[in-house]
């Protein structure tokens, strides 16, 4: 890695093995600047998703494989990177990256570092929110995020809140409800509800099951459709067969965009931890209508009972009245579909990837 590189605008580095929300921004960001006459390269974990993404779609990427954050081979790499490339920019958007960039960049010259955070979680150790201190910006995902890295004492002009990007031109032609239900073998004529994440605690499944399972009798219970995989796929099972939940699991897909097409609506029942999350998003580009918890930057992106109904996280029975709700009143239901989707224009991939070049020009005319 690095031997013979031509000169570079920015280099973005990804030490994931996964494919999710960080890496779709991170892959976007790097698509966009390059787009935009600003040459980037991505550097992404050999065995991971995010490096034959890049490279199927022709977006400049490197291979490292880094072993944990203090890797000296992979900082060696990057070093000898940085020094063919001789990029303006270098920008870690994982906390591990962050650390290996720290490291390699050491006393290089002309060179700004950008970190990403994407989740409103506290920095919780002394190595965490040191490394978190020394770039010359942080991008946070949302206010929230922003707030939250201010009270583990980083400056708040070091703080730039810049949203995660959807690619709306991904929810210009989507199928009908008919079809998408029929190819996944759902009943047309039902109501469905899905949710789009990792099964993993902090989601909130549970707390959606809990508000299915006390759903008011002759009102029709929906079918519940979760796309995503994660360990708790079998609790899940078999709390929804004791609540009488009619359950269907996806488990990955790669493209999600035409399953939005089969919801009657779409929840995000997060307990904690969001940034600013792109199913929310998503589902406003496809047209289908969100409810979802106040966690996080949530509400920065859909405003609450104009383009959602937010609830407080962990409330089950504050999740089933806005169910309801979205679901009885169809004018409610269309109002909040047509506002999000004028909304959502504002968090278009091409927009975060301006902001990004927006922020990139800063910090260059401040460098000494």
């Amino acid at each position: 890695m690095g031997r013979g590189m031509d000169p570079c605008d920015s280099v973005h580095l990804n030490t994931e093995l996964g494919f999710r929300g960080g890496e779709v921004q991170n892959l976007g960001l790097v698509s966009h600047l390059d787009g935009a006459g600003l040459p980037s390269i991505l550097v992404a974990h050999e065995r991971g998703a995010l490096l034959a993404r890049a490279r199927a779609q022709g977006v400049p990427a490197l291979a490292w494989h880094p072993r944990g954050e203090l890797d000296p081979f992979a900082v060696w790499q990057l070093r000898r990177l940085l020094r063919e490339a001789r990029p303006r920019i270098l920008h870690a958007h994982t906390a591990h990256a962050l650390t290996l960039a720290l490291l390699a960049a050491r006393g290089l010259p002309g060179l700004s570092l950008v970190a990403s955070r994407r989740v409103s979680f506290p920095l919780r150790t002394t190595l965490s929110r040191w490394k978190y201190r020394r770039p010359q910006a942080v991008v946070a995902v949302s206010g929230e995020v922003k707030e939250e890295l201010i009270r583990d004492g980083l400056s708040e002009e070091k703080v730039r809140v810049i949203h995660s990007g959807v690619d709306l031109a991904r929810f210009r032609a989507l199928p009908s409800k008919e079809e998408v239900r029929q190819s996944l073998g759902l009943p047309v004529a039902a109501v469905v509800v899905g949710v789009v994440g990792a099964l993993v605690p902090h989601k909130g499944h549970r707390v959606l099951l809990e508000a299915l399972g006390a759903w008011p009798a002759g009102e029709g219970k929906p079918a519940l459709l979760l796309v995503g995989e994660g360990p708790l796929k079998r609790e899940l099972a078999s709390a929804a067969a004791r609540m009488g939940v009619s359950l269907t699991f996806l488990g990955y897909v790669e493209e999600p965009a035409p399953l939005y097409a089969a919801l009657d609506a779409l929840v995000l029942p997060s307990l904690s931890g969001e940034g600013s999350p792109g199913v929310i998003k998503e589902a406003a580009a496809a047209g289908v209508p969100v409810v979802a918890t106040e966690v996080g930057g949530t509400a920065e992106i859909l405003r609450p009972d104009r383009e959602a109904l937010l609830v407080p996280p962990g409330d089950p029975p504050s999740i089933r009245e806005a169910l309801l709700r979205v679901l009885r009143e169809p004018g409610l239901g269309a109002s909040l579909r047509e506002s999000a989707r004028r909304r959502v224009q504002e968090f278009s991939m091409e927009a975060m990837g301006r902001a990004h070049e927006l922020l990139y020009e800063e910090l260059d005319a401040a460098r000494p």
